[in-house]
């Protein structure tokens, strides 16, 4: 089974967990490298810019369907609502941490107007909802790229903390960030294995690496998104678990300092994400 991915080190790192998944099943698999529009356009700075529309995945949808690679490993949160025709998420694996945090000071550390580095509108917003007095300044890049501009660009700067666990730098975070005032964002910490629609590889990466409460948690925050139409570049935050048999929602329009939390069967998570989106709305 060819896996397709982009060339990132988290994103070979993820695509390596996939590899290993399978093959533990008995699935011979190899990994491919496909180079996507947003590695090649180092120069934006701003998430608005670059993700939200498929500018991460487009490549990978494309080998897919021209039979280049059987299955694509994406982070979840960079796959859009809207699916080409032909692709479909086979498989969500258990999820890792939704968290966001810190690296270079702790929120209550950081000086009078510090400044923390983030291309993401909702970062962005909840930093200043807590922190009316930070700067917070626009960087984009890889992990290690942004991990790079502490104490030279930036105090601080604020990532994911499941991408820092899958390439083994849990030791530079300085604080996790509470789900209370910073919701994650839609997909965060999951993974997305997507093949073509029907395929005999869909069922097999299903069979072996779908996880339940993992798929219905995020199916049910991309509904959300997509009855927002606002992609993954507004100031939304969702999380999606599954507590005791049921799915409970939690979003927030950071902008509008909105907040609902819904919850119903696992299987009505996309009516749970959509009516979510219509209170917010």
């Amino acid at each position: 089974m060819k896996i397709g991915t982009r060339g990132s080190r988290l994103a070979l790192t993820q695509a390596s967990m996939i590899k290993r998944s399978l093959e533990e099943e008995g699935v011979d698999a190899g990994v491919v490298e496909v180079e996507t529009l947003g590695d090649r356009r180092d120069e934006w700075r701003s998430i608005r810019e670059v993700e939200g529309d498929g500018l991460f995945t487009r490549e990978l949808d494309a080998a897919l369907l021209n039979g280049d690679v059987d299955v694509a490993v994406h982070s979840m949160k960079d796959v859009p609502t809207d699916l080409p025709e032909g692709v479909e998420i086979a498989a969500v694996p258990p999820r890792a941490s939704v968290r966001d945090v810190l690296c270079g000071y702790t929120l209550e550390e950081l000086p009078d107007g510090g400044s923390v580095g983030t291309g993401s509108p909702r970062r962005r917003a909840q930093l200043l909802r807590v922190r009316p007095d930070l700067e917070v300044v626009g960087i984009r890049g890889n992990v290690e790229t942004r991990i790079g501009k502490v104490g030279d660009e930036v105090d601080a700067v604020m990532l994911a903390e499941a991408g820092l666990e899958r390439l083994g730098l849990t030791d530079v975070i300085n604080e996790r960030l509470p789900l209370e005032d910073f919701l994650p964002a839609p997909g965060q910490g999951a993974i997305a294995v997507s093949a073509r629609d029907g395929s005999e590889e869909a069922g097999t990466v299903s069979r072996v690496l779908d996880d339940e409460p993992a798929r219905r948690g995020t199916e049910a925050e991309r509904a959300l998104l997509n009855e927002l139409g606002t992609g993954c570049v507004e100031p939304v935050g969702a999380h999606g678990t599954v507590e005791d048999g049921e799915l409970v929602l939690r979003a927030a329009d950071y902008e509008k300092g909105v907040h609902v939390e819904l919850s119903g069967s696992p299987g009505d998570a996309d009516s749970l994400g959509r009516d979510a989106a219509r209170r917010l709305m």
